[in-house]
């Protein structure tokens, strides 16, 4: 009898635990806390054991824009490696550069760590699907706010875009798009749903409105001729780093898989006709808004795998697309395989949590970050050309009102 007893109070303590710990993982509470965390620490360790290197490049880019030096110099004395952005992201920059070193670099942590956070949030998915894209991404976010990187903000503004279309704000939507392009080029992917999206000729205004703002920013300081140099001197810059950098890319990982060593352009071709073949089939079937949180995942992941300078804090935007596609698959077997894959060898592998040994011995040489992200665009690839127009049916993680 008193064994019976305490098998039904075991088995109740489970229930109630349970019960628990979905009421904990189903609420904010402890997501914002880990985010919070993250955004006090980091500036705190990096001030002082001195690792900021990014953040001083920022930093010094915005002395030299108004200096009226090269932007794109080494400048050894100064930080190693060299400044690759747009010349307006130095303009963007300068409040946090002219402030003293910490308390810029702590805003600047806010700045990438928070834009994310309210991203997702604001994601017209259910609570549980964004619950579940901060959580599998919150060690990638890690990895990227640690590099003091731009990685975590074009994902935030392509987040913010698709959000904002979403909500008929093409003023509001159109500058993320623009911001994330002169931020860093690539992020002018998110203009894509603008073509995709019943187009207007107000939100062609709105995008053509505020890329010339932030493409004539410099003029404020600079005569016509200077602001011409300026940006020969980051086309040459960019270029260049275009011809020797393979990454943690599709590239990276063909190279280690079949030695292929050809120009990254070709595969990169490939990855654009892919895109624009997908984008035309989208647009003949009018399916877009059926398919547009796959076709979102879709960009966060194309835009990261086929850039041949990715690096580990990069695959924030990836981890995110892989996130958001899962949350919106049909959970198959394969799927649930390919999300643990993804998580254990992407957002996991750059940890500590990571066994060392096979991080260094298999995971860095074969570039296999690159493996889950580059296996799920494939299935969504497949999913956007053929299967959607055979099913037809809606995500499972939209919300019905």
């Amino acid at each position: 009898m008193e064994f019976l007893l305490y098998l039904y109070g075991g088995f109740n303590s489970i229930i109630m635990l349970n019960k628990i710990r979905k009421k904990i993982l189903g609420d904010y509470l402890i997501i914002t806390v880990l985010f919070a965390f993250a955004v006090i620490i980091v500036p705190i360790q990096h001030y002082f054991i001195t690792s900021y290197n990014n953040f001083t490049i920022f930093q010094h880019s915005s002395f030299h824009f108004f200096q009226k030096v090269n932007l794109y110099l080494e400048y050894p004395k100064e930080y190693y490696d060299v400044f690759l952005y747009n010349p307006t992201f130095s303009i963007l920059f300068a409040p946090i550069a002219y402030l003293p070193t910490f308390l810029g670099m702590f805003i600047w942590v806010i700045l990438i760590g928070v834009g994310y956070y309210f991203a997702v949030r604001l994601l017209p998915l259910d609570k549980k699907s964004n619950l579940f894209i901060l959580y599998f991404t919150f060690f990638e976010l890690i990895t990227s706010v640690q590099n003091l990187q731009t990685n975590s903000l074009i994902a935030a503004t392509i987040l913010f875009t698709f959000i904002f279309l979403e909500r008929k704000s093409t003023f509001k939507s159109s500058l993320f798009v623009n911001l994330g392009f002169f931020i860093k080029g690539y992020g002018a992917v998110s203009g894509s749903f603008y073509l995709l999206k019943t187009p207007r000729l107000k939100s062609l205004f709105h995008l053509l409105m505020w890329f010339l703002v932030l493409i004539c920013l410099p003029l404020l300081f600079y005569t016509p001729d200077q602001f011409i140099v300026l940006y020969k001197q980051w086309f040459l810059t960019i270029s260049n780093d275009h011809d020797n950098n393979i990454g943690l890319s599709v590239m990276g990982i063909m190279s280690k898989a079949f030695n292929y060593y050809g120009p990254v352009y070709y595969t990169q071709l490939f990855g654009v006709f892919m895109l624009l073949a997908t984008m035309i089939f989208i647009a003949v079937k009018k399916s877009y808004e059926e398919v547009k949180f796959m076709f979102l995942a879709y960009i966060m992941i194309w835009v990261v795998i086929f850039n041949q300078a990715a690096e580990s804090s990069t695959y924030i935007i990836a981890s995110t697309g892989v996130a958001i596609w899962y949350v919106n698959s049909k959970k198959t077997i394969l799927d649930k395989v390919l999300v643990i894959t993804t998580f254990i060898l992407t957002v996991i592998s750059p940890s500590d949590l990571f066994p060392a040994i096979i991080k260094r011995n298999f995971v860095d040489p074969y570039k296999l970050k690159v493996l889950g992200p580059m296996l799920i665009f494939i299935k969504i690839q497949v999913y956007l050309v053929y299967t959607y127009v055979k099913s037809g049916h809606n995500s499972p993680a939209l919300q019905s009102s």
